[in-house]
């Protein structure tokens, strides 16, 4: 993900016009005509899970099924549980199947969506089920994991913007929320299991420093050894 400054923002998003598909019906929030002056936005949470100076990285599956590799937080797009919370904002879900919270929604609604994320209602606060998506159902560094295996606490809000590299939404100009966990186990299993984690199953441990560098490192991977970037400062310390 490439961060600008707010100088750099203001020239840079004059290029980006989003085309959004009218998807008509559906839950509220779904829908839209093209205009110019929306802005695409993502709320995720990220898990900052951290062992002995240490901290658990996961290839990015989105950019993996595209032969892109790069380590980051394990966590995804949070979820709206209220869709009636949406209307205020004139916003549009981006996946008319999913409950994901990646939308479009006018840039002068932006300060009022801020305002209501940040009020936690209407939306999942949780990062458990993106836990165990990941750990569980995608990477199987887990045979399973309940909610009492974990324990997790909020530790801070980072903002964003850049042009994401999402499959679908490639350059599309975003304004990212993303929550961060501090995530531990109180099952020694399951840390035990994260720790012997095999290179394949695409998970790693590595340093405050490479992920500070932005460093690249080799991972051996699908069949292949690879030049894998590592990705993940918004997790390290507050903004």
């Amino acid at each position: 993900m490439v961060v600008f400054s707010p100088a750099a923002r203001h020239n840079l998003i004059s290029l980006v016009s989003l085309i959004i598909s009218a998807t008509p019906g559906g839950k509220p929030g779904q829908g839209t005509i093209p205009m110019p002056d929306r802005i695409r936005v993502s709320c995720a949470s990220l898990c900052r899970i951290e062992h002995e100076g240490w901290f658990l990285l996961l290839l990015n599956a989105d950019r993996r099924q595209r032969g892109l590799y790069v380590l980051s937080p394990i966590g995804g797009a949070l979820s709206i549980t209220a869709y009636d919370r949406l209307a205020p904002f004139a916003a549009i879900l981006e996946t008319p199947q999913n409950d994901d919270l990646r939308l479009t929604l006018p840039r002068a609604k932006l300060p009022h969506f801020r305002e209501w994320f940040y009020s936690g209602q209407g939306r999942e606060r949780s990062p458990f089920r993106e836990l165990r998506e990941e750990l569980v159902d995608e990477a199987s560094l887990l045979p399973a994991l309940e909610p009492e295996d974990v324990t997790w606490e909020h530790l801070w809000t980072a903002e964003e913007e850049a042009f994401t590299k999402r499959g679908g939404q490639m350059g599309v100009f975003t304004h990212y929320f993303l929550e961060v966990f501090g995530v531990g186990f109180t099952n020694d299993a399951v840390m035990s299991a994260l720790l012997a984690a095999p290179s394949e199953s695409g998970a790693r441990w590595v340093t405050r420093e490479q992920i500070e560098d932005a460093a690249h490192i080799n991972l051996t991977v699908d069949g292949a050894e690879r030049s894998v970037r590592v990705n993940g400062r918004a997790i390290l310390a507050p903004p």
